[in-house]
């Protein structure tokens, strides 16, 4: 039987999936930092810039993916819901050549992801799609 969280309306099922794998991913893993830091360079994401996303500093971003620092709920459940919204908006961009702005606002909007913090995730999300795809058609150029 299939069960979704009623106050998620514009969320795919895929990325509740997505968000409560990395989650829990996280959180029994004896060392979460290291699992951050990998999220954060699959995306591209800078410890800067992902202390300006969590509303930290950089040297917290430092600690905590250096294992000096354990990282909250409160932490990963924030980190969680800004990795699923850069995934999201990397499918749609993978699945059309214009992003469904208005979906990926409500998919924030059930993530609690403030408006203020959208344009720096589109432009985190699409560097990051469009660096993975040049990095792919380069490689098949190649053979």
């Amino acid at each position: 039987m299939k069960t979704i969280s009623k106050h998620l309306l514009h969320t795919p099922d895929w990325l509740i999936s997505f968000e409560k794998e990395a989650a829990s991913e996280i959180v029994l893993d004896p060392q979460p930092g290291e699992l951050i830091s990998d999220y954060r360079m699959r995306y591209g994401i800078s410890q800067e810039e992902l202390g300006e996303l969590m509303d930290l500093r950089r040297e917290s971003i430092s600690r905590i993916e250096n294992g000096g620092v354990t990282p909250t709920f409160v932490f990963v459940r924030k980190f969680v819901k800004a990795m699923g919204l850069i995934e999201a908006i990397r499918v749609e961009r993978a699945q059309h050549k214009e992003i469904d702005v208005r979906l990926i606002e409500n998919i924030a909007r059930d993530s609690t992801i403030s408006r203020e913090k959208m344009p720096f995730i589109l432009k985190i999300a699409i560097e990051s799609y469009d660096k993975k795809l040049s990095k792919i058609q380069k490689s098949l150029k190649k053979k």
